[in-house]
């Protein structure tokens, strides 16, 4: 097979020099003001006005890059099992289950954290196991968030990312098209009669249990 030669247009070459334009102090400037003012077109435009000269080279660069980060998002999360989410948070909000949930899972979490010794965080590179958890039962109960460390906060961020790789196959797709089929023929969702289902089953889908 022939080597592929990348060949650039005139155009990639004009648009290169042009978002080298920007200094990496001015594009740092204005991502802080909008990360402390809110990043609203409004604020965009108070920022850049700001920078006398470059005002439209910024806008432009800026709402280029917004599109640019949104299209790569749509790109790398777009599978079958992340577009179903919303749809399960949906259907789950309407069953109030929080009012009817005993939160087994976080319980379990608790139980885990309180009772099981865990390595000191020294032998983790610094990673706190018993903040990982609290953050992971905080989570399941919908509870405020406390501040991890940083060794804790990149280790949690790192599982997410594997978590959505991992949604993010075939196979996973396949499976969320099957329990997707599941939920649009079901009828009822009776959490009532099975009060189980709440915490552990919430989607029915081991019809299997009594």
């Amino acid at each position: 097979m022939a080597e592929e030669i990348n060949i650039k247009s005139g155009k990639a070459d004009a648009a290169a020099k042009k978002k080298s334009d920007i200094s990496a102090y001015t594009k740092r400037t204005v991502l802080e003001f909008l990360q402390q003012n809110g990043c609203t077109h409004a604020n965009l435009e108070t920022v850049t006005r700001a920078r006398r000269g470059n005002t439209q080279k910024i806008l432009d660069f800026f709402c280029k890059s917004y599109a640019n980060a949104e299209q790569a998002v749509n790109q790398d999360y777009n599978s079958v099992s992340l577009n179903n989410i919303n749809h399960w948070l949906e259907l789950l909000n309407k069953s109030e289950l929080s009012n009817l949930c005993e939160y087994e899972s976080a319980a379990v979490l608790n139980a885990i954290r309180r009772n099981e010794p865990q390595p000191e965080p020294e032998q983790l590179e610094g990673i706190d196991m018993s903040e990982a958890y609290t953050f992971l039962e905080n989570a399941l109960t919908g509870q405020p968030q406390k501040t991890l460390s940083e060794a804790t906060e990149k280790f949690m961020a790192r599982e997410i990312e594997l978590l959505i790789a991992e949604a993010n196959t075939e196979e996973s797709d396949s499976l969320a098209r099957d329990i997707g089929q599941q939920l649009s023929t079901r009828q009822d969702y009776n959490y009532e009669a099975e009060p189980h289902r709440c915490s552990l089953d919430p989607l029915f889908l081991n019809d299997k249990e009594p």
